[in-house]
């Protein structure tokens, strides 16, 4: 699948478009594909189909007699205009579902991200390329969404983390990457514990320390995940670290980020299988191919049931000696996860895997992940329904 980060632009329209809490699908424009008048059924364009009762390919016999029409539109600044898609499956290439849009040439550019959505039973096409979602009254209304009532908790909790603030910087309960997390979940009287469920009445906690002046902003930790050892070139944590570890002073590990983008220097990076749903880790070098492998379905259970309803907390880290201390800044709350976003986030390099695996003096290894991380700035194209932020540094 065709893909790229999105700029600043298109992301912040993109999440305009999530916060009406409509499932869109992303269409990376080619050249090619504009020239040949094809695009590629993914298998989230087709789910998104199905599930709206628009269109089964997997139904639909091949060939141009059995080619079906529909109504589509673009949308634009001030208007839109109504279009037709073709939905079809050639005689060629074992078939593969392919969709048209009539006029897309005029409509997007190579090189263009087009969002694909649903609105009363019509696919919806928005350029996120040329768009400005949020700055005129027409997209507002078209895109409009119902913004539901805070729940109880939430309010609740959001007063608990102002409570803290208000009391001044909280001392860390310990050190590392996750004193932060600890320390605030301490103060809250919430005990530390190794569950996957959410940390609050169905909220999960994620803090972070803010950067510093002029530092670059931390990647925030979606969720750890181990791979399914049975699909699995290398059939152990223990199997990946004699591998592809390395010695640094006394100890030998393997603390890495890898990514779809590239290798890393351990010659280890991703690669989404569309057709297979999984994504797979491999190297790049000698021994060259599979570490390991993790069903998306595994991950997409992961990723829902742990961010159903998530509070982002930024707090400020500073030092009095050596005890580190936290200042609370603000929160910022998601709920509801989109699956199709976080594939594209995945494949675009945007969404990380970290391995945290150390053998230690005794012998056994630890493996503190594998971690699944997220680019920050990217948090608003990964739910649905608007992130709200809070500020709560000062609050009285």
């Amino acid at each position: 699948m065709n893909t790229r980060p999105l700029t600043p632009a298109e992301s912040s329209n993109l999440a305009r478009l999530n916060s009406t809490g409509r499932r869109s699908v992303l269409l990376f424009i080619t050249e090619t594909g504009l020239h040949k008048s094809i695009l590629d059924a993914t298998e989230p364009m087709r789910e998104m189909l199905l599930q709206a009762k628009i269109h089964d390919f997997s139904r639909q016999l091949q060939g141009p007699e059995h080619k079906v029409v529909q109504r589509a539109c673009f949308v634009y600044a001030d208007s839109s205009d109504e279009t037709q898609v073709s939905l079809y499956r050639p005689m060629t290439k074992k078939g593969d579902p392919r969709f048209w849009f009539s006029g897309l040439p005029e409509y997007a550019k190579p090189d263009d991200v087009v969002a694909v959505f649903v609105k009363d039973k019509v696919l919806h096409l928005l350029n996120l390329s040329r768009s400005s979602v949020t700055e005129n009254d027409f997209s507002r209304f078209l895109l409009e969404g119902l913004e539901k009532e805070s729940r109880r908790e939430v309010l609740e909790l959001l007063e608990k983390l102002k409570g803290i603030a208000r009391q001044g910087p909280i001392k860390a309960v310990c050190s590392g990457d996750t004193a932060v997390g600890r320390s605030i979940e301490n103060a809250l009287g919430i005990q530390i514990n190794s569950s996957r469920n959410p940390d609050y009445h169905g909220i999960e906690l994620k803090s972070g320390r803010l950067p510093r002046l002029g530092g670059q902003e931390n990647r925030a930790n979606l969720f750890a995940c181990v791979a399914d050892w049975s699909l699995s070139t290398c059939k152990s944590s223990r199997e990946i670290l004699e591998k592809y570890g390395y010695r640094r002073g006394p100890d030998f590990k393997l603390y890495c980020t890898v990514t779809c983008r590239s290798a890393n220097s351990q010659g280890l990076q991703l690669t989404l299988d569309d057709a297979r749903q999984l994504l797979r880790e491999f190297h790049m070098t000698q021994p060259k191919g599979d570490v390991c492998i993790w069903p998306m379905q595994l991950l997409h259970a992961r990723l829902s049931e742990k961010h159903k309803e998530t509070f982002w907390i930024d707090a400020r880290a500073f030092r009095r000696g050596s005890t580190e201390y936290f200042e609370l800044q603000s929160v910022t709350h998601t709920a509801r996860p989109s699956l199709t976003q976080f594939d594209r986030l995945l494949e675009a390099g945007n969404i990380t895997v970290d391995h945290l695996i150390k053998k230690k003096a005794s012998g056994s290894v630890v493996e503190k992940g594998p971690l699944f991380k997220i680019e920050k700035n990217r948090l608003a194209e990964l739910f649905y329904g608007l992130p709200r932020k809070y500020r709560i540094a000062g609050e009285n």
